[in-house]
């Protein structure tokens, strides 16, 4: 299996910008946001363009197709759903967004940074980050000896491949939604430095997608779920949302959370409140914050992931199932599935048994 140190060779895009910085030094600390100051934008791509020429004029620039917001084709091949990347080293604090979902692995920091629109976030060797759709954020890399491989995922794939991991109300599973669904505009990162499970993992990633070997798409797509796992399994109390507001709640938060799973069938607002000495209004205010939802919005979310589970056991009726998760009435129950997912259980469970 590769090291982290085959990673550590400059390319000749790595190059080529390290050499850019070097003749322009004003952008080795000037950041470039296009939606604050778009002719600097422009400038700078006509710039890295310009140099791009002179010095690799047999090959096409690097950037030709991008824009401010990096759609998911510009990076992953077509009839894929998944890229691994390695994070350009040397490369101008050029701000950007996103229509996909992007993990970052800090394999070597070296005083990287991530920079978003409100701070710069110092970067330790195992750090993850899950950057979502639509972040206006960049990375700070500009040493030979900083490695961060990106996991590039289609928000589709996302939905499909990985969604039964998102599916077990757990505080994790709901922060991961929030950051990716919502519109908190933040990201989560987590400090792993002493996880070899994790960084052996992004090796293995990294390896397949370089040797390009045949199903190496569908074995990249089950180690990236791998890794999803562990880190959900092994590092759940470790992850912090980079917008101040959801960790001031978060202890709260997760408790009440955590209770609902365990009484879904039975909860209500009042009793919820009964239980923490809350009064309604505080509770609603923590969920309101937190997720941008009310008590039954996400008690109808708990309620439809568990109903997913149980529709998997044909022997169990559906009215049963109703019945089981605190609906008085079949007919009920079936209408907020159906506005849920719009499909009926009954659809759902004939697609599952002829697939």
């Amino acid at each position: 299996m590769i090291s982290e140190n085959n990673l550590l060779p400059l390319n000749d895009t790595e190059h080529f910008l390290k050499n850019f910085l070097k003749k322009f030094p004003v952008y080795q600390t000037k950041i470039i946001n296009p939606l604050a100051n778009e002719q600097d934008y422009i400038y700078l791509l006509h710039l890295l363009e310009a140099e791009w020429h002179k010095q690799l004029s047999d090959q096409t620039f690097f950037l030709t197709g991008s824009s401010g917001h990096l759609s998911e084709d510009f990076f992953i091949p077509e009839n894929q759903n998944v890229c691994i990347l390695k994070n350009l080293r040397y490369m101008p604090l050029l701000m950007h967004s996103h229509q996909f979902i992007e993990i970052n692995y800090v394999l070597k920091s070296n005083h990287s940074l991530l920079i978003d629109a409100e701070k710069s976030t110092p970067l330790q060797d195992g750090d993850i980050i899950l950057c979502p759709p639509n972040l206006q954020h960049t990375f700070q890399t500009q040493n030979k000896n900083s490695i961060i491989v990106d996991f590039i995922l289609r928000v589709t794939t996302f939905d499909t491949v990985f969604f039964h991991l998102l599916n077990n109300n757990n505080y994790l599973s709901t922060l991961f939604s929030n950051v990716i669904y919502g519109d908190s505009n933040g990201y989560i990162i987590w400090h792993c430095q002493n996880d070899s499970a994790l960084k052996e993992l992004v090796l293995k990633v990294y390896e397949e997608w370089e040797n390009n070997l045949k199903y190496c798409d569908k074995m990249i797509e089950l180690l990236v779920m791998e890794f999803i796992l562990i880190l959900m399994r092994s590092h759940e109390d470790e992850a912090v949302f980079s917008t101040s507001y959801i960790n001031n709640s978060d202890e709260n938060f997760r408790s009440l959370l955590n209770y609902m799973q365990m009484h879904y069938q039975t909860v209500t607002l009042s009793k919820l409140a009964l239980a923490f000495n809350y009064s309604e209004r505080q509770i609603i205010r923590i969920f309101k914050k937190i997720t941008g939802k009310g008590f039954s919005e996400l008690l109808t979310e708990i309620r439809m992931n568990k109903a997913i589970q149980l529709l998997k056991n044909k022997d169990i009726p559906i009215n049963g199932i109703a019945s089981m998760l605190g609906y008085s009435s079949t007919y009920y129950f079936n209408k907020v599935f159906l506005e849920t997912f719009t499909f009926s259980p009954e659809s759902f469970r004939k697609r599952i048994f002829q697939t």
